[in-house]
């Protein structure tokens, strides 16, 4: 049997399509990823097919999108609207060689008629939602608005009235009701509710299977030894803060972080911030000192950085199925996050961290507090086997088998 996943680039970290896929075959799985923008390779586990991009097709598409997102209000989330031309894969011999195909990030890159050609040949394809893209007129998530139960008209994301994002979405929702090969997974309890009360999945089935994580990487290390590794003081308390973009992406909620640590009376704290590079006011608004470490390029480099920690901060405000709190999670490091979104399938308190009222300062500082002072305590080994790769794995071979009406 030979899976196919289909993602529109491969980040040096924190992949989740590439961390599935490699956990596939090492399960016995014919895995592959087909990448379709330039990357470094890793392995064997994927194609990279940049070079056979059609120049004309880009230059359209990026038109197009420039025109699609002119009036987009500034400092709103991630909206990445249709293609116009997009990238039509049903010619390539690995789409055609495939049992199973699993569609990952593929927004702007794959257009309507591209999922549809892929429909067309048949072949059971599963969309593993990251985000709510795939069931949205363009945005990534939709924070508070729920337009997309109905027909996203006068998006907010828009300076005024754009017709694109209900276009969008009802082409979605007609493609969608088309094709009974079209599946659709949802890493968190969470989105896949938001994904059965969509416009586009409304008569959808949505599989719940979370993401996987390689526990063989991402477990307690001694705490001493990785912090010798990363060249960070044995005698201070580590807090961790990690995300793409870091506190530049008000999303990740690091004014809540700001806030909140600045409210802790600790003499020898040492904010640890991965991600993103050094930022001046961020080191002049805080009290406690700050470590910038950057970008991270490797598994292992982000398994020692949960090791060395003591807490790991999410104030995030909106999450699917963090991957970061569930690395940190497997490493034995409590986390502190808002109760929002996906986050608390994985933040509980008591169990692997604490659960802060959304957008409550205060809490989160509480929190925090209550974890460095060890007035809770937690048990995170039964976290380990809940979401070992092995269950995982086999979540997605009963659901292929069932397609594929195998015993």
């Amino acid at each position: 049997m030979k899976i196919v996943h289909i993602q529109a680039s491969m980040p040096p970290s924190g992949n989740a399509a590439y961390r599935l896929s490699t956990i596939m075959r090492n399960y016995g799985l014919d895995s592959y990823v087909l990448n379709l923008m330039p990357s470094f390779k890793k392995d064997n586990a994927y194609v990279n097919v940049a070079k056979r991009g059609r120049i004309f097709g880009k230059i359209v598409d990026y038109g197009v999108k420039k025109i699609k997102t002119f009036r987009i209000r500034k400092n709103v989330y991630f909206y990445t609207p249709l293609p116009a031309i997009g990238r039509d894969l049903v010619s390539m011999s690995l789409i055609k060689e495939a049992d199973v195909i699993y569609v990952h990030w593929v927004s702007g890159l794959l257009s309507i008629n591209n999922i549809e050609n892929l429909a067309k040949t048949g072949k059971p394809i599963f969309f593993f939602m990251h985000d709510m893209w795939t069931f949205t007129g363009g945005c990534h998530h939709s924070m508070e608005c729920e337009g997309y139960h109905l027909s996203c008209e006068n998006c907010n994301m828009f300076e005024w009235h754009s017709f694109f994002p209900c276009a969008h979405l009802k082409s979605k929702e007609r493609l969608f009701s088309k094709y009974s090969n079209l599946n659709f997974i949802s890493p968190s309890r969470w989105m896949a509710s938001c994904a059965k009360k969509s416009f586009a999945l409304r008569n959808k089935i949505v599989y719940t299977i979370p993401n996987v994580i390689d526990e063989t990487i991402f477990k307690p290390i001694d705490k001493k030894v990785v912090r010798q590794i990363l060249n960070l003081p044995q005698d201070r308390i580590i807090i961790t803060f990690g995300c793409v973009a870091g506190q530049d992406n008000p999303y990740k909620g690091w004014k809540y972080l700001e806030e909140a640590i600045n409210r802790i009376d600790l003499d020898n704290i040492l904010i640890v911030v991965y991600g993103s590079g050094y930022n001046q006011e961020t080191v002049d608004n805080t009290k406690y000192p700050i470590r910038f470490l950057g970008r991270v390029y490797d598994d292992t480099m982000l398994s020692l950085i949960c090791n060395a920690s003591d807490l790991f901060v999410t104030p995030s405000l909106c999450e699917n199925f963090s991957l970061v709190i569930l690395e940190n999670i497997l490493c034995g490091t409590p986390v502190v996050g808002f109760d929002t979104t996906g986050i608390p399938e994985l933040v509980k308190t008591g169990q692997t961290g604490y659960l802060a009222k959304f957008k409550d300062s205060d809490d989160l500082a509480k929190g925090i507090r209550s974890i460095l002072n060890k007035e809770i305590t937690f048990d995170m080994g039964q976290y380990r086997s809940s979401y070992s790769s092995r269950n995982i794995i086999e979540s997605h071979i009963k659901l292929i088998n069932q397609y594929l009406k195998i015993e």
